[in-house]
């Protein structure tokens, strides 16, 4: 091999050691997003399990709080917090739900990242075999509901007596004033009495 034969491979050699400190290699893939994925499981004694799975993010989503949240239609749709609960090592949070009320109830996860909250679907849950907290009471929110109009009526009722009593008491303030205020009349004929006629008729 000659001279020029090596001059020509080492040139050869140069250049694609160049291209590929030049060329760009295949580009990073992007972290895939976070989803929360929630699910919940009745068990024997009439409570439920409620698991929701981290996934994506490009990490391991361990030790990361997930709340699960009610979703109760009073006054409006609000959220009901069921407790929080973190992932493992997997990414699974768990948490033990135990049902103070019988129905159909609506339950999501929330799982917060980066200072982006991230939620699950909102799933629902049959639950029948439910007991309040204390056996001769009722639930609470249910109870509530029952009584917030006739309680709320009885307050706009005694409102209004309220005020009916107040401007009563106004009308007849003034009437009475008006009724002092006008002057005795004396009867007519009548005039200053004499004190020596009424002697006179006294000793007679």
């Amino acid at each position: 091999m000659n001279a020029r034969m090596l001059v020509a491979l080492g040139l050869l050699v140069a250049a694609l050691v160049a291209s590929d400190l030049v060329l760009p290699g295949p580009a990073a893939a992007a972290d895939p997003p976070t989803h929360l994925l929630a699910s919940a499981e009745e068990r024997e004694d009439g409570s439920w399990m409620l698991v929701a799975t981290v996934t994506g993010g490009g990490a391991v989503q361990s030790q990361r709080t997930v709340e699960f949240l009610q979703i109760a239609d009073f006054f409006g749709e609000r959220f009901v917090p069921l407790g929080n609960a973190p992932t493992d090592a997997a990414g699974v949070a768990s948490r033990l739900y135990k049902p103070t009320s019988n129905g159909l109830q609506r339950v999501v996860a929330r799982y917060q990242t980066d200072g982006e909250t991230v939620s699950s679907d909102v799933f629902e849950i049959q639950v029948s075999g439910a007991a309040p907290v204390l056996a001769s009471e009722a639930p609470v929110l249910p109870t509530i509901q029952a009584l917030a109009f006739p309680v709320g009526f009885a307050i706009l009722i005694l409102v209004w007596l309220a005020l009916a009593a107040i401007l009563l008491r106004a009308m007849f303030g003034i009437g009475r004033a008006a009724t002092q205020d006008v002057p005795h009349s004396i009867p007519k004929g009548s005039g200053p009495v004499d004190p020596e006629s009424t002697r006179t008729s006294s000793r007679e």
